[in-house]
């Protein structure tokens, strides 16, 4: 350590050696002059050399601040060396040392002892710097903040917002704004604050502008003093009292001029004017000159009064308060205002002070006003008198517009319009209207009251009437105006031109008349309109030949009817009649009556128009359409609006939904619709009604017999079954013929009843005349026949005690019948049991019958053991049959059958209920398909 404190030693001596060498000395008599408003460092040495290095630090931390080479000239008087340097910061914030050595182009001298000024970081209190400090907007500055010693810094913040600070002592911390913006009427704080949040010290800064008036302008009021007036520049942002503009006129201080007022006065006049305003920013300088009679401005007039009033013109008078315009050439400028109308009147002369008002209008309340300026060198009009007031006296009214409307052919109204407040002058009482012919003498008046501006009269057809209108007021009546019926009538068939409307007017041209003396007449209403229509006309010079009709007067989708007529001493001649529309509109209600009729695959639509109300333009045509759910198709346009219907061709048989819609220049209406559900013509539908159900059934019976043909068999079983014949059993040696069973001479049966007969058994009986006539009254007898009685039997159950007489009377009438040559057999009704306990006899009746095949239902059985054989000993047909065949067992199912060779009725087998149904039936087979 020593070792190299020795050698820095060395090396210092050797250095001031060379120095001594070079012949530099080091600056002597250095001194820092402190400027702590303006943060400016001044200083003064003393030195052969006029190149110097600087340094200045903060002493403290000994932070270089400065390290420049700068040149210096000495002061030929003092000898001295000055030089300022200008603080980023306050100089309070911090203690500053400067040293400073002369510099030549081969070698520099010592750094001369450090100077310091002390700062306000020592003592121990709390302090911010600078102190209400004003600048200029866009500026940079630097804050600084020194803390007690005992307080801990956190922050500081220039106006709301938090800043980044930089330490520049153990007690001092700084910030820096650049670019200031301009600070509100209070400033902008700048506050410090410690870490417990209080603040421990603070500034305000005022941003703001220098002085920017402009416009200065001097000028005179009464001849002889001045008044000069300037334009206020921009707000300077600054509002405390040591910062305000200040203002001086020629040197001299403008008391009444502020930020406010922006005027000064003289009592003399000059004619260069020098005005100058200065604030702690910055100062401005106005100027300006000019002759007294070039600018002067008049004060306004006094005491205005109208000292004669009359119907058409009033008298006007007003004095001056300054003496010296009595003599001075001016110009005055009256204004009037009348209701919604107004004028401007000027007068000149010197020193001014009354003027006649002509051309007023009479009965009107007018407000004047007045004004003067000079009349040489004409500056500026002076002040506006306060506004008077004037009322004109009444006069007769001027001639009204009269015109008459024809609506038959000897009716029709006069018309006239109604005067304006210019031209009623006064008040209206009334209206008289005269009316005369020349075949009438005098005239015919009637009053009218102010209310009326149409008169109906009825008209002479042999001559014209001539109609005169008057209107009256307090003041009298004015002049008649005078209109004869025209020629035309309203209800005359001339051709009407069509008329188009030019931005909702009509523009109208006409070929000049030789008749019209008087002019011409512009006549419109709407068209279609009867009774009391709106009527509205105007009347031009003969000179005319064009007018338009404005559309004010006009509405958009109404036809008007327009007429010229040319005036002359007599009746009024239509000359061109048009009718049209200012604005064509699309047509507010649909085609009306819309109908269709359908010819065969034809459809005629018809329709009627809309009525001219509702048209509200020309209709040009028609357009049809198909409507979809979606869509409307476009079938046709019609072009020529006369055509009111359409036939639609070729349509299939389907609902249609048609659309018919009317156009005009502006677009279609809403469209009428009419649907139709296609159908076939009457003839066709009677041709197709009778052709298909023929069609049908002829078809039907050629399916049938084809089917009934290839199911011939089957239907011959099912409907017309064979019916087997008579089976003959066993060897008959004489050839077969018929049987002649005649009846037994003993006819009548008695039947004994028997006990001991059992009751299962049933036996045939011979029947008494006399009860079968009782018992069959119904049934049908041939009594033309040749052939002998039948022997009728009936099964007929009886008891035990009849059994022997029975069986041994039907053996004997066997018997006896056996040897005839023929025998009819007639099954009269053969009776089923009566009781479900019953069995047939062995001895009874047993027809001929085939056996039926198929499953058996259970029968009763019949007994097998009989008493006697003489029982059985009765009548056999021709066959041979058992009781134990088995046939037997179907004997119940098979009465009945149809097996006879005569029988009075058709016989069908009784079905039982306890005998089930073959599944093989005729419906069954004929399903299966069987034959």
């Amino acid at each position: 350590m020593q070792g190299w404190v020795t050698l820095a030693l060395l090396l210092s001596l050797g250095a001031k050696r060379s120095l001594a060498q070079n012949g530099l000395g080091e600056p002597r008599g250095l001194t820092l002059n402190p400027d702590l408003p303006a943060q400016t460092l001044s200083l003064a040495w003393q030195s052969d050399s006029t190149l110097f290095d600087l340094e200045i630090f903060h002493t403290e931390f000994m932070n270089v601040v400065l390290n420049a080479t700068v040149e210096v000239q000495a002061d030929p008087v003092t000898g001295l060396h000055s030089w300022t340097w200008h603080s980023p910061l306050p100089l309070e914030c911090t203690s500053h040392s400067v040293r400073i050595r002369a510099r030549n182009q081969q070698s520099v001298s010592q750094w001369s002892p450090l100077q310091t000024i002390p700062g306000w970081d020592i003592p121990e209190k709390s302090y911010m710097f600078p102190e209400d400090k004003m600048i200029p907007v866009g500026s940079n500055m630097t804050f600084c903040c020194i803390v007690n010693e005992k307080e801990d810094f956190k922050e500081i913040k220039y106006g709301r917002q938090e800043m980044k600070a930089t330490r520049l002592s153990r007690r001092s911390y700084a910030i820096t704004v650049t670019n200031q913006p301009a600070s509100d009427n209070t400033g902008t704080n700048v506050i410090c604050s410690s870490q417990k949040f209080q603040i421990l010290t603070g500034t305000v800064v005022f941003v703001g502008y220098p002085p920017g008036d402009e416009g200065l302008v001097c000028e005179t009021r009464d001849l002889a003093s001045a008044e000069c007036s300037w334009k206020k520049g921009r707000d300077t942002h600054l509002r405390i009292k040591h910062s305000q503009t200040n203002y001086t006129l020629n040197g001299r201080d403008c008391l009444e001029a502020n930020e406010r007022k922006t005027w000064c006065s003289s009592k003399m006049w000059e004619e260069n004017w020098t005005l100058e305003a200065r604030n702690p920013l910055g100062t401005v300088q106005l100027t300006d000159s000019a002759q007294l009679t070039d600018r002067v401005h008049l004060l306004a007039p006094v005491n205005v009064a109208a000292v004669k009033v009359e119907a058409w013109s009033a008298t006007l008078q007003w004095s001056w308060s300054v003496a010296a315009y009595k003599k001075l050439e001016m110009v005055c400028q009256l204004r009037l205002f009348a209701h919604e109308l107004s004028s401007t009147r000027n007068y000149d002369g010197p020193g001014l002070s009354s003027v006649v008002l002509e051309g007023l209008w009479p009965d009107v309340d007018y407000t004047v006003t007045l004004r003067c300026g000079s009349k040489h060198s004409f500056w500026k009009w002076g002040d506006e008198s306060a506004p008077y007031r004037i009322h004109t006296k009444m006069d007769r009214p001027d001639a009204l517009d009269v015109w008459m409307w024809m609506d038959s052919s000897n009716t029709g109204h006069v018309f006239w319009k109604p005067l304006s407040v210019r031209k009623s002058h006064g008040a209206l009482d009334g209206y008289e209207v005269s009316q005369s012919s020349a075949e009438e003498d005098g005239r015919n008046t009637v009053s009218l009251p102010p209310g009326n501006f149409s008169y109906p009269i009825i008209l002479n057809n042999s001559s014209d009437v001539t109609v005169a209108v008057a209107a009256r007021n307090p003041a009298g009546l004015s002049q008649p105006s005078t209109v004869t019926t025209p020629a035309y009538r309203a209800d005359s068939q001339l051709s009407v031109s069509e008329l188009l409307g030019t931005n909702g007017s009509f523009v109208l041209s006409w070929e000049p008349n030789v008749s019209a003396s008087s002019g011409y007449v512009v006549e419109w209403f709407p068209t279609g309109c009867t009774g009391h229509c709106p009527i509205d006309w105007k009347k031009l010079p003969e000179s005319d030949r064009s007018f338009t009709v404005n559309s004010d007067s006009l509405v958009a989708g109404v036809r008007y009817t327009v007429s010229v007529y040319s005036l002359s001493t007599g009746a009024p001649t239509l000359l061109q009649r048009w009718q049209g529309y200012s604005q064509e509109m699309i047509p507010s209600q649909s085609v009306s009556e819309l109908s269709l009729n359908q010819t065969g695959s034809d459809v005629l639509l018809s329709w009627k128009a809309t009525e001219m109300k509702q048209q509200r333009g020309f209709i040009r045509g028609y357009t049809i359409y198909l409507a979809s759910a979606a869509h409307l198709d476009l079938i046709a346009n019609i072009t020529d609006p006369a055509v009111q219907s359409y036939r639609v061709k070729g349509l299939t048989l389907s609902s249609y939904k048609f659309v018919v819609k009317a156009y005009t220049s502006a677009g279609e209406d809403a469209g009428a619709t009419v649907a139709i559900k296609m159908e076939m013509d009457t003839a066709d539908m009677l041709f197709v009604g009778i052709l298909v159900p023929l069609g049908i059934m002829f078809c039907c019976i050629i399916l049938f017999s084809i089917f009934f043909y290839k199911k011939r068999e089957w239907v011959k079983k099912a409907f017309y079954p064979e019916i087997p014949g008579p089976k003959v059993s066993g060897d008959w040696s004489s050839p077969r013929g018929p049987l002649d069973v005649k009846p037994s001479p003993h006819s009548l049966v008695h039947i004994v009843k028997n006990p001991e007969w059992d009751f299962t058994k049933e036996g045939l009986f011979p029947v008494p005349e006399e009860e079968e006539e009782s018992e069959n009254d119904n049934m049908e007898v041939d009594t033309d026949s040749d052939e002998p009685a039948l022997l009728r039997y009936y099964n007929q159950v009886v008891g035990d005690g009849s059994h022997s007489n029975q069986v041994s009377d039907s053996s004997a009438s066997s018997t006896a019948s056996m040897g005839s040559t023929q025998t009819e057999i007639t099954y009269a009704g053969i009776q089923s049991p009566s009781s479900s306990q019953g069995a047939y006899s062995g001895g009874g009746y047993r027809p001929q019958m085939q056996s039926v095949t198929g499953p058996a239902e259970p029968q009763i059985e019949f007994e097998a053991d009989f008493q006697d054989d003489g029982l059985n000993a009765g009548y056999k047909p021709q066959c041979s049959w058992q009781l134990d065949s088995p046939e037997a067992e179907n004997f119940s199912g098979s009465l009945g059958s149809p097996t006879s060779v005569t029988s009075s009725q058709f016989l069908i087998p009784e079905s039982s209920e306890e005998k089930p149904q073959p599944s093989n039936t005729w419906f069954h087979n004929f399903l299966s398909g069987k034959s």
